[in-house]
């Protein structure tokens, strides 16, 4: 079997269960657990959701994958991109996969007329923040809540 360069491309429909076993894992790298029964309800209608997603695809097996939603800043009255999640395999890390995914969202940004990229990761996750330090990003400390209102 020949051995193929990991490929990044958007995601398809048939890529929704490994989508949601790459969206487990990464939960649980996180030190969370997740319940995938409403996630394929909503990936299999694209509509019903604001997420752009790309996949990394390694000989037609799914890798990783991040999310992307525009959103809105009341703060600078203008639209941002918002990196939803970014995760990758241990399997596939310091391959420069990571570099290649925020180049895809900085390209989907700028094509979709926006000029800036947020998002977080937990203070514990080093390996990342190291990551998004050589890309030159700034670091804005908040506290990220979770308020069940149902």
């Amino acid at each position: 079997m020949t051995q193929t360069q990991p490929q990044i491309r958007p995601a398809k429909p048939q890529d929704n269960i490994a989508l949601l076993e790459l969206f487990k894992a990464h939960a649980l790298h996180e030190g969370h657990d997740l319940n995938i029964a409403d996630q394929l309800k909503c990936l299999s209608d694209p509509k019903s959701h604001p997420l752009t997603l790309f996949v990394v695809d390694h000989n037609s097996q799914l890798h990783g994958y991040m999310s992307l939603v525009k959103q809105y800043s009341s703060w600078d009255m203008a639209w941002y991109l918002y990196l939803d999640c970014l995760y990758l395999a241990p399997t596939l890390r310091g391959l420069g996969l990571g570099q290649q995914l925020m180049q895809i969202a900085a390209e989907h940004a700028r094509q979709s007329g926006i000029s800036q990229l947020q998002w977080q990761t937990p203070v514990d996750n080093f390996d990342a923040i190291g990551f998004y330090q050589k890309l030159g990003a700034e670091n804005k400390q908040k506290q990220r809540f979770f308020w069940s209102v149902s």
